[in-house]
C-alpha cells in the first residue's frame, strides 16, 4: 500500500515536470529547461560481427593389425616332452640316463609348444573419431542510429529499434 502512494507521487511529480518548464535556483540565477521533439530524417541499422566456434565430428576408418596364434600347445607340449625323452634317454648312460631323460622331455616340452604356434596377422577396421571446430562469422543487427537536423545542427541518437523523433531537452539560464 505504501509503495502504491509513493509510486502515484512520483508519477504525478513526472507528469507535472514534463507538461511544464523546469525552473531552477533563484530569481538571480534562473535555470529552466523546455522539452521538444525533433523529427529523425533516417535511421541506418548498426551491424556487429559475431564468431561462433561450431563443433562437429571427423570420423575415418583405419586398419589396425591383430596377431592370432592358432594350434594346441598343449598337444604339441606332450608329443615334444615324448621325443625329448626318448632322446635324452638314448644319450645318456648309467644314473645319468635319467638326468638325461628327465632333461630332454622338459626340453622337448617346450620346443614342441613353441613348433605347434602359428602366429597370424590379420587386419581389423576401427572406426576412430575426433571433434573438429569450424569457425563461422555472422553480421547481426545491434541497433540503429537516427539522424535529425536541429537549429541547423545535425544530432544523433542511438537505439533498439528506428525512432520516429528524438526528444531534446533544452536548459535555459538567466
Amino acid at each position: 500500500m505504501k509503495t502504491n502512494i509513493i509510486s502515484v507521487c512520483l508519477t504525478l511529480a513526472a507528469t507535472a515536470l514534463i507538461a511544464q518548464p523546469i525552473t531552477y535556483g533563484t530569481e538571480a540565477n534562473l535555470i529552466t529547461s523546455d522539452i521538444e521533439y525533433v523529427p529523425v530524417t533516417r535511421s541506418e541499422p548498426i551491424y556487429s560481427t559475431i564468431t561462433k566456434n561450431i563443433p562437429h565430428e571427423v570420423c575415418q576408418d583405419q586398419q589396425v593389425a591383430i596377431q592370432q596364434q592358432s594350434g594346441n600347445s598343449l598337444i604339441g607340449g606332450i608329443v615334444g616332452g615324448i621325443i625329448g625323452g626318448v632322446l635324452g634317454h638314448q644319450v645318456g648312460g648309467g644314473s645319468g640316463k635319467v638326468a638325461a631323460t628327465i632333461g630332454g622331455a622338459a626340453v622337448g616340452t617346450m620346443v614342441g609348444q613353441g613348433a605347434n604356434r602359428d602366429s597370424r596377422t590379420s587386419y581389423q577396421t576401427v572406426r576412430r573419431c575426433v571433434i573438429q571446430y569450424e569457425t563461422q562469422s555472422e553480421n547481426v543487427l545491434t541497433g540503429y542510429i537516427n539522424y535529425a537536423k536541429y537549429h541547423d545542427q545535425d544530432i544523433a541518437k542511438m537505439s533498439d529499434e528506428p525512432l520516429k523523433e528524438i526528444k531534446v531537452t533544452n536548459f535555459f539560464s538567466f
